[in-house]
């Protein structure tokens, strides 16, 4: 099969784009709301950026309610800060939760919504979930909108940088590195469908001259 996305002629019942592109993490972000109260919402097209310094990359169509730029983004753009939460498979349903379109009148705060515990970050003005084993504190650097097609007007690319990352002592292992079966991340899949990594496999990279070798092995840890 071949199609064409802006003629969008697959001919199946969904379009396969979103679960060609799997897993994705998923962007468990925290913010401040303008009353004071707090923000949490799940974003599937969330990444690492690069590493020195580390940065992360989301972005976020329009809200599907009220067409505008979501809350998230909103909250970003004037405190100039956020959290990732990593959603790990005890953290599923509340994950899900968070991702409603709007609170129940009277409902302000999403962390209450989703009875989820907070806690505080260290450097900057925004909850945290507290059962979340990996964290990162960030400091917004700047935003990209682009077109977009159909009714979601444009999609919002929020790029900043991490500043401050919280990891739990029970995820690392006696080797130093952190233990993806204690993890068991979530990932977003297609459609409405989630994954929960809970293995993994090594591959090292092909040797070269001895003399870069040592450079090839720092860059893979985030070295320079």
């Amino acid at each position: 099969m071949f199609y064409e996305t802006k003629k969008n002629d697959h001919g199946l019942e969904h379009n396969p784009f979103k679960s060609s592109t799997i897993p994705r993490v998923i962007g468990w972000i925290s913010t401040k709301n303008e009353d004071g109260s707090d923000n949490i919402a799940p974003y599937s097209q969330f990444t690492n950026l690069t590493f020195d310094p580390p940065m992360v990359i989301f972005s976020a169509n329009q809200h599907p309610v009220t067409g505008g730029r979501k809350t998230t983004v909103k909250n970003i753009e004037r405190t100039g800060e956020f959290v990732y939460n990593m959603v790990t498979e005890e953290l599923k349903t509340e994950m899900n939760d968070s991702s409603i379109a709007m609170l129940p009148e009277g409902c302000k705060d999403k962390f209450e919504y989703c009875k989820l515990e907070k806690e505080n970050a260290k450097m900057i003005n925004v909850a945290m979930v507290k059962k979340s084993p990996i964290k990162y504190e960030c400091k917004y650097l700047q935003t990209l909108r682009l077109p977009a097609n159909g009714g979601i007007a444009t999609v919002d690319i929020i790029i900043a940088e991490v500043i401050g990352i919280h990891v739990a002592d029970e995820v690392i292992g006696k080797d130093g590195k952190i233990d993806v079966y204690k993890l068991k991340p979530v990932a977003r899949l297609g459609y409405y469908d989630f994954t929960v990594v809970n293995n993994s496999f090594e591959m090292a990279p092909p040797k070269i001259d001895e003399k870069y070798q040592d450079l090839v092995d720092r860059g893979l840890e985030g070295k320079v």
